[in-house]
């Protein structure tokens, strides 16, 4: 297949009234770091994206819908869902997916990548009733990374490896050069990410009450080494 591809890509939870597991590791946490490489991994390779994560929801539901919203409005060709389970005494790697038969070939093109970090493979599973996976117009797929509450799984983790065995499996299900390119101007990511101007006053916890968003997204997204120190006039990404 041709790398003029649209890959709607869905960073789990991270929003207010939709967060994710908390274990050893937060699930939100997990979720962003390999997500924003993975993104950043398929643009380079010169696949179109679509960024799904919701922004400024009041409600789980919406969070699910503005997802679904994003990548059908954007007439993507394949919708990916990165998430982490949780579960006392889980451990492994599984992908969800939905319809049946495009989704899970694209399934199985991913999970054996993953597998080989040294993750138990609990297998490709047909979930119709997942919403982000029913109602998306496109094949489908959830990528359960690893158990976030497994010591097992944590002790093995990189978010960097996972996020690059994903690119793998994306790269070999379409057809697509694994050599890094320039990156292309014209070839940016479709997105609605928030911004805030910092003012007098502001701190960090304060805005992650104010936007409903973690500190440690905060400090991943912006490169944050000083957690007291933010200035007036400073843009910071929130999500």
């Amino acid at each position: 297949m041709s790398s003029t591809i649209t890959l709607a890509i869905d960073i789990g939870h991270n929003a207010p009234y939709d967060i994710g597991a908390m274990g050893i590791e937060s699930e939100d946490k997990l979720n962003l770091e390999v997500g924003s490489r993975l993104i950043r991994k398929c643009i380079i390779a010169g696949i179109r994206v679509v960024d799904c994560m919701a922004k400024g929801v009041t409600s789980h539901g919406e969070s699910l819908r503005k997802r679904v919203l994003a990548a059908n409005s954007e007439d993507a060709d394949y919708f990916i869902s990165i998430h982490h389970n949780a579960c006392p005494g889980g451990y492994g790697t599984e992908v969800l997916c939905y319809p049946e038969e495009r989704a899970e070939n694209f399934a199985k093109a991913i999970l054996p990548e993953i597998v080989e970090l040294g993750f138990r493979n609990r297998g490709v599973k047909h979930r119709p009733d997942l919403y982000v996976l029913k109602k998306t117009k496109m094949p489908a797929i959830l990528v359960e990374c690893a158990f976030c509450d497994s010591e097992i799984d944590m002790k093995n983790y990189n978010t960097e490896a996972m996020a690059e065995a994903i690119f793998r499996g994306i790269c070999k299900f379409f057809n697509i050069s694994m050599e890094y390119k320039e990156e292309n101007p014209k070839q940016q990511v479709i997105d609605n990410s928030i911004y805030h101007t910092v003012v007098s006053g502001d701190t960090l916890w304060a805005l992650t009450r104010k936007y409903g968003v973690t500190l440690c997204s905060i400090i991943e997204l912006n490169n944050i080494k000083n957690v007291d120190l933010i200035y007036p006039g400073q843009k910071l990404r929130i999500k």
